[in-house]
């Protein structure tokens, strides 16, 4: 991953928080994808200011998905 390590760890403490069976649930139970509640996740941790004036400055969006994909585990939408 290109990610910085430091980068790496405070997107996992802050999306890991929100990360919750309740929210998973939901997004499955309405048909909504892997990639829509990850990216929802940011937005709902607060981290999109961050993502703008940090994160942008040396990755795109296949980065910062290649990063959630890692810290966050596909809904199962087989329910």
């Amino acid at each position: 991953m290109k990610i910085k390590p430091e980068h790496f760890a405070r997107l996992r403490d802050a999306i890991t928080l929100h990360d919750t069976d309740y929210h998973r649930s939901r997004y499955a139970a309405a048909g909504l994808s892997t990639k829509r509640y990850q990216w929802d996740l940011l937005r709902h941790a607060g981290l999109m200011p961050w993502l703008c004036d940090t994160l942008y400055t040396y990755l795109d969006d296949t980065h910062i998905q290649t990063a959630l994909n890692k810290l966050i585990k596909p809904l199962d939408t087989a329910a």
